[in-house]
């Protein structure tokens, strides 16, 4: 499996659990109701999730993690 593939599973994965996360909290503290509980979910995962991509640098494939409260992207080293 190369670095884009897992790459696209552990976005997929940080998206799933904050939007589910996010989910549970409006649900639990009757917030909304109908539609808006899964696109005031959603939206709230877009934003809070980070979003990971692969560039080659110096002939090597390399991870950059950026972030909503981040300036500019950080190298991933765990990948």
């Amino acid at each position: 499996m190369n670095k884009a593939t897992k790459i696209l599973i552990i976005q997929f994965l940080c998206f799933a659990v904050i939007f589910l996360a996010a989910r549970v909290i409006i649900v639990n503290f009757n917030l909304l109701s109908g539609l808006w509980i899964p696109i005031v979910s959603g939206v709230a995962a877009i934003l809070l999730a980070p979003q990971f991509k692969v560039f080659k640098v110096d002939g090597k494939e390399t991870v950059f993690v950026a972030w909503l409260f981040s300036k500019k992207g950080k190298p991933v080293n765990w990948l």
